[in-house]
This record gives structure tokens, sequence and C-alpha cells, in this order.
């Protein structure tokens, strides 16, 4: 038989965030109550679960710094190196799924922010986005994460990916060859360049 926090989690898996938060609440997860009331869309209600925590967390304390940018509030708090790479994709992820969009362009727009706490912040973004399929607004990420570094061959196949996407094949193909200069042994950068070789595509 399946147990009250597993139910909870099975919940916020389907979407019934207010079902998920009061599971949690039963069970003393003010953390994970208050971040359902706030997927859910109620700010104010995510913010007093969150108050009741008395030492919080690393998680805790990065969903107050997103409630600040939500509320447009000043940056006070830079949050850390490792939770920036732990939470930063998740928040947007869920944003964007939510429908949360004016959220999720407050976190994109407070890039310069983040960066200074996690130089691969523009990366974050540009792997988030293409997740979702907005792969005409991955290059300016890809752009600034290049710029930081250049030598990350993650990024370059982001930026190649979604030109293949866009069906710009050419600049596709170009970015998949400078990714392979940098990253010989890079296997999915190798499978998409014989894919748009072999595939017939004008370029």
């Amino acid at each position: 038989m399946i147990n009250d926090i597993d139910f909870a989690r099975l919940c916020f898996e389907d979407k019934q965030y207010d079902k998920a938060k009061e599971i949690f609440l039963n069970n003393d997860m003010l953390y994970e109550a208050g971040f359902s009331s706030l997927l859910a869309g109620n700010i104010k209600s995510a913010k007093l679960i969150w108050k009741e925590i008395k030492n919080p967390c690393s998680a805790t304390e990065w969903g107050f710094i997103i409630l600040d940018l939500i509320e447009n509030k000043p940056h006070i708090r830079l949050p850390g190196y490792f939770q920036t790479r732990a939470f930063f994709e998740l928040y947007l992820g869920l944003f964007i799924e939510n429908g949360h969009f004016d959220w999720a362009e407050e976190i994109i727009n407070s890039y310069k922010f983040f960066t200074r706490a996690n130089s691969e912040t523009p990366k974050f973004i540009a792997r988030t986005l293409s997740v979702f399929g907005y792969h005409e607004l991955i290059h300016e990420f890809s752009a600034l994460a290049k710029r930081i570094c250049y030598y990350d061959p993650e990024i370059h196949y982001i930026e190649a990916e979604s030109y293949l996407m866009e069906e710009k094949y050419k600049d596709a193909h170009k970015a998949v060859l400078e990714l392979i200069k940098i990253s010989p042994d890079y296997f999915p950068a190798k499978k998409m360049k014989n894919m748009i070789e072999n595939s017939g595509f004008k370029f």
C-alpha cells in the first residue's frame, strides 16, 4: 500500500499541487509544501509556509530568492554555486511547464545576477529552452555561454541542435564541425554530423 509521502509525490508529479501541499504539510515537509503552493500559483501561501521553517535548508533559501525575484524585490542574497546548479533549471523548467511564463521570464532576464553565482547559468537557460522547444531563443544564451567557456562541448551541441530544429542546416553543420574541432570524440556531435551530411539537406 502506498504511503502518504509517496502519494504526495505522485500528486506533485501529476500537477495536483494543492493536494500534494496538504499531504506534505501533514507530514511536516514544509519546503515541499511551499514549493507545491508556488507551482499552484499561490505566492502568498508559499511564503507563509516557508517562513515557518526554523532552520531553512539550501532549497528553502533558494525559494526565498526566487520569491524576491518574482515580487520584483532587490536582489540582496546571492545564491551559492551549487544552489544555482541544483535549482536553476528545476525552477525554470517547472515554471514553463506550469504556464508561469512571467516568472520564467523574470528568471531568464536576471541571468546576470545568477551568473555571478554560477558562470554556467547561460548554458542552463539554453538547455532548458531547448527541452521546451524554444529553439529560436537559444542563440543569445549559447553565445553568452561560449563567451564564458568556449570549450564546453555541450553548449555547442545545444546550439547546433537548435539550428537543426529551425531547419537552418548550414548553420547546424557549421556549428557541429566547430564542436568536433573542440571535442573530436564527442559522440552526439559525430552522430549529428553524419545525419546532416547523409540527409540530403541543402546547405
